[in-house]
Formats: C-alpha cells, sequence, structure tokens
C-alpha cells in the first residue's frame, strides 16, 4: 500500500494510521520516473520522524528533515561561531539575556497537496516555533476538547494520544528554563529573552533539533483539533519537500520549486528506510542506491578496492559510546571497584573488532572534533591494565548485571558484541556479567518507574552540536538524573558548577577551560567509561559530486550532482 499525501482531513490521516501495518511484508519496486535526475539514498527506519524534535535523544535520524527544514542558525567548518540561515543577523545585549534576531525576508513555506502559505515566513513563526520547542502552549488558541463530539472512540484516543509530543532534546538541556519569552518586535524581527546569561543558547538554535515550522500552518490544523499532523505531513522552507511515503520503506522528496536559496541540481531524493547494513551494501553493490549510511565496517576494505566505481566519505563525529555505572547502587558508588573495572576493560581491542578501526578509543569525554577539546588532559590511571585492575578489586568475586540497548547505533555499531568484549574482559579479573539485552522502549518504562536494576550499562550519546553543554550536561547532570540521557544516575554539584561557569561567559577561552575542569572531574570520579568516537561514514557512487557531511551524520542535498550520463 503506496501512502500518498493528497488532501489529508483529520479522518484521512486517522484512517492511514489504523491502516499501517506492523509487518510490511514488501514494498513496491520504486518507478523510474521517480529516480530520473534523482538519486536514492539507503538508511534505516531507526528512530526515523518527520520532525527530529520528538525522536529519542541520543539516536539519529535527520538526514530527511535537514532538507525539509531550514533553522535560524548554522555551525560551519567545525567552530563556535553560528551562521544566520533563516535569521539575516543578531546582537546580544550587554548584559547577555537578551538576544534579538533579525530575520531574512522572501522565504517561502512549502505548498504542499495539503498546506498552501498565503504569506512569507517572519517572526510569528519564529515565536511558534521556539515557544513549542520549551513546551509552552500560550502560541496557539484553545480548543474546548470537551465540546467535541467523535464518533468514533478510537479516533479520539489515536488524537489524546498523539497530542503528548514529547521533545527529549530539549528537555535534556532544560531548554525551558534557560529561556524566559519569545516576542515579536516587528514582521521581521525577534527577541529572545533569558533567565540568566547563557552562550551555548545559539547554539542550541543552531543544532539539527532546532527547526523552524509555520504558525499558520499550525493554526490551520489547531482549528480542525489536528496539531498531530504537523509532525506528521511536514511543512518547511528547505529545499526539498515529502511527496509520498511509505511506512519503513521509503520517502520521496522533490525539489521546493519556491526555494528560497538557489536551484538544485537533483530534483528527486528517494531515501529508501528498508535495509540493514549488509541488505544497504548488497543495494549499493547493485547500483540500487547512490549512497548509503552506516556501511559494515568490517567490509570497507572491500570497498577501497574499487575506488574507481565508489568512495567511502568520513569525518569524525560527535559522539561517544561508554560504559556507565548505576550510582544508586552502594557497590557502583566504591571508587576503587569502578577504577578496576575501567583498567579491566582493552578498549583498543573493543575498537579494532568492534569498529574495524573507524573509531577511535575515547580518553576523554569531550570528542576531539570539538572545539573545547584539548590534548592536554592530565593521564589518569584508567587505561588497560589487569594488574592494577585485580589490586584496585582487591581479588574479590563480584556479579553484575550489565544492560544493553539492544539497537545498532553510529556510536556502536553492534552493542550486544561489545558486550560481550566486557564480559570476557571483566572475567579475568574474577567478575561474573550478566549480559541483559533491553529496548529503548523498556528502559524508559523502567527509568520512569525508578526499577531500572542494572549494575553497568553499554550506552552512548550523539550530540546536535559541537558545544560541550549539550554534550555532557544531558548525560552527567544533575538536573538529568532518572532520565534516559543521565543512565549513570550521578550528581555531583562540582560537575554542574563548572557548566553554569563555561554557560555564562561568552569569552570562548574561558567557556573551554571551564568544560576542561569538569571533563577532568568526570575522568576522576569515572561515573562512566570513555570507550569510543566513532566516525561518520557514507559510501558513495563514483558519480555522485559534492557530498558534504557534517560530525552529525547530515548531508546537504543541495550541495550534489551528477555526472551528466547519470540521471
Amino acid at each position: 500500500m503506496l501512502i500518498r499525501y493528497l488532501n489529508f482531513t483529520t479522518s484521512a490521516l486517522f484512517g492511514i494510521a489504523l491502516s499501517l501495518p506492523f509487518g510490511v511484508t514488501a514494498a513496491p519496486k520504486i518507478p523510474q520516473i521517480l529516480t530520473d535526475n534523482g538519486l536514492v539514498y539507503c538508511t534505516h527506519a531507526t528512530g526515523f520522524s518527520f520532525n527530529p524534535q520528538t525522536t529519542d535523544a541520543g539516536t539519529n535520524m535527520n538526514v530527511i528533515t535537514e532538507q525539509i527544514y531550514n533553522k535560524l542558525f548554522e555551525i560551519k567548518n567545525h567552530s563556535a561561531t553560528v551562521t544566520p540561515v533563516l535569521a539575516k543577523s543578531y546582537s546580544i545585549s550587554q548584559d547577555g539575556k537578551s538576544i534579538i534576531i533579525r530575520l531574512k525576508r522572501g522565504i517561502q513555506f512549502h505548498h504542499t497537496k495539503w498546506f498552501k502559505p498565503t504569506r512569507e515566513f517572519n517572526a510569528d513563526d519564529v515565536v511558534f516555533s521556539i515557544n513549542r520547542m520549551i513546551g509552552r502552549d500560550t502560541y496557539l488558541p484553545s480548543i474546548e476538547t470537551d465540546a467535541i463530539k467523535y464518533n468514533n472512540p478510537q479516533y479520539q484516543i489515536f488524537h489524546q494520544q498523539a497530542k503528548k509530543v514529547r521533545f527529549p532534546y530539549f528537555e535534556s538541556i532544560k531548554l525551558n528554563e534557560k529561556i524566559q519569552s519569545v516576542v515579536a518586535l516587528s514582521p521581521y524581527e525577534v527577541q529572545i529573552n533569558l533567565f540568566e546569561p547563557d552562550a551555548s543558547i545559539l547554539s542550541h538554535l543552531a543544532s539539527q533539533y532546532a527547526i523552524m515550522f509555520s504558525q499558520e500552518y499550525a493554526l490551520q490544523l489547531n482549528a480542525d483539533d489536528n496539531l498531530v499532523q504537523l509532525d506528521l505531513l511536514p511543512v518547511g522552507t528547505g529545499p526539498y519537500q515529502v511527496e509520498s511515503y511509505f511506512r519503513n520503506q521509503y520517502v520521496r522528496l522533490t525539489s521546493n520549486n519556491h526555494y528560497w536559496k538557489k536551484d538544485l541540481a537533483v530534483k528527486n531524493i528517494i531515501i529508501d528506510l528498508s535495509t540493514d547494513r549488509t541488505g544497504r551494501l548488497v543495494k549499493f553493490l547493485n547500483n540500487e542506491c547512490q549512497i548509503a549510511s552506516y556501511p559494515e565496517v568490517s567490509q570497507l576494505g572491500l570497498l577501497t578496492q574499487n575506488n574507481d566505481r565508489f568512495y567511502v566519505e568520513s569525518v569524525d563525529g560527535m559522539n561517544l559510546s561508554y560504559l556507565a555505572f548505576n550510582f544508586q547502587k552502594p557497590m557502583m558508588r566504591n571508587e576503587k571497584i569502578r577504577q578496576g573495572i575501567s583498567q579491566a576493560i582493552d578498549r583498543k581491542r573493543i575498537v579494532k573488532t568492534i569498529y574495524h578501526h573507524t573509531a577511535t578509543v575515547a580518553n576523554n569525554i569531550i570528542p576531539d572534533i570539538s572545539w573545547a577539546s584539548t590534548i592536554n588532559t592530565p593521564d589518569f590511571d584508567y587505561d588497560y591494565n589487569v594488574e592494577k585492575a585485580r589490586q584496585n578489586l582487591s581479588d574479590s568475586a563480584l556479579s553484575l548485571t550489565m544492560w544493553v540497548l539492544n539497537e545498532e547505533q553510529v556510536y556502536n555499531p553492534s552493542p550486544l558484541k561489545t558486550a560481550e568484549l566486557i564480559k570476557q574482559d571483566l572475567a579475568k579479573v574474577g567478575i561474573d556479567v550478566n549480559v541483559r539485552s533491553v529496548t529503548r522502549t523498556y528502559l524508559i518504562e523502567q527509568l520512569k518507574n525508578k526499577t531500572e536494576d542494572y549494575d553497568i550499562i553499554l550506552a552512548g550519546w550523539l550530540a546536535g552540536n559541537l558545544d560541550p553543554d549539550s554534550f555532557m550536561r544531558p548525560i552527567l547532570g544533575c538536573d538529568a538524573v532518572n532520565e534516559i540521557t543521565n543512565l549513570s544516575n550521578w550528581c555531583e554539584p562540582k560537575f554542574d558548577h563548572f557548566m553554569n561557569e563555561a554557560r555564562n561567559t561568552s569569552e570562548l577561552r574561558q567557556r573551554a577551560y571551564q568544560y576542561q575542569q569538569a571533563q577532568e572531574l568526570i575522568l576522576r570520579e569515572i561515573p562512566i567509561i570513555p570507550i569510543a568516537n566513532a566516525k561518520r561514514m557514507l559510501i558513495v557512487n563514483g558519480k555522485v559530486k559534492g557530498v558534504e557531511m557534517t560530525p552529525f551524520g547530515s548531508i546537504n542535498f543541495q550541495t550534489l550532482r551528477l555526472k551528466r550520463e547519470d540521471k
């Protein structure tokens, strides 16, 4: 069943939601007409959403939304400086508590089968979008839901559940505690008022999550009590717009004829969501897709031997895989035990066996690609050393439960195999490990009920920008204890102090210094054991030019071009 967005009404949208199968047997072959003047990009469906704000923090599915939406700012060349996109310029008040953003003019939203804009992008859209990010519902008129009569009770349940939208990334960084208000000063000027000076705000507004929506579209949907459609039938200002979607199979994007920036060389994009790593490689070698993400790293040697036909594009990633100690367990609060476990794990073997050298051993918390990283971090004694590990563990027999999120991620392509390697290492120093595979849904439920029963957990983190605030605070800050992000449940006021000091100054050197202080504290206390920083990788057909990949895994399709003989 191919789903096309043709003048959807509320009831039609609900009908589709009910009819979508949980197990789709096969997708129809992509018609040749759809690949004319276009290309196919193979990836996976894990964490897929047309709104990246609603996906779990630490997962990544931004290749589609980066094409549909624009942000106020972006960060280029791995710097700490934001570059205006929808914004024209900005200024910060002397006390650091007010930011005035001036917007570009003449930018149009998508003209789709489900929405036709009557005005250009303006300050109302920014006010609406940012207020939605921080969970404030004052941006739209309220609806008396009790007065609405539903003929179908399942329809009512669907809408009630769908309206419970969460924004995990913004919740993890407590954006609602940073931004006091957002005000439109004029049709093309917005003022953001902060509770306290915060030098990380612009970086957050440049992250892959800070996309801009159409307030006019939201008002139209809200009037029909159908605001859920905002995240299901996307409308943005980006270079491409959605033409059709086959659940967990593919998304077709077509060029936005009203795009404000420039004409696109590639008019059609097919995002193939249907395959695993091996399946993507097979499709790529059969020329069924011209770009494939998350390649099987053990097979990259084969690819590099045929570099006349295709090539591997890679960049250091802003990510970290790590093993976290659960500080709610008394035994895990023993520093000697934590240090002994860290010394017992052969991280070089993990990088070689699991990543096939497509990652580096993480000796710091902040990845090297961040502007705040440094090679001058003091030498902390947690490198692989079995004898020291035994001394710290006092040769005592321990039994631990290790949970593993059973999902392939950029930061760990094979979590269960990684867990087995850690289990083998710890067995050498007398620690028996019971490995338990859990789903993200189950983990969230256990954390919510405070019934998580792990001693250690294998996890990881993907940042949305290069600022360490969005990297370290969610996974180790006191505010994130008992959340899906801070899985160690570690809370150290000194750490929050260093992070706050970095946030409260705009002087880059001082910010980097405070972040280093926070990092050194983590490395001394060892609430987590950093394991690896993985590279972001794509395999690309040799006829595709202009690939520019970010440390967050996204590419900009508007920069791509194909050789003339390859349609």
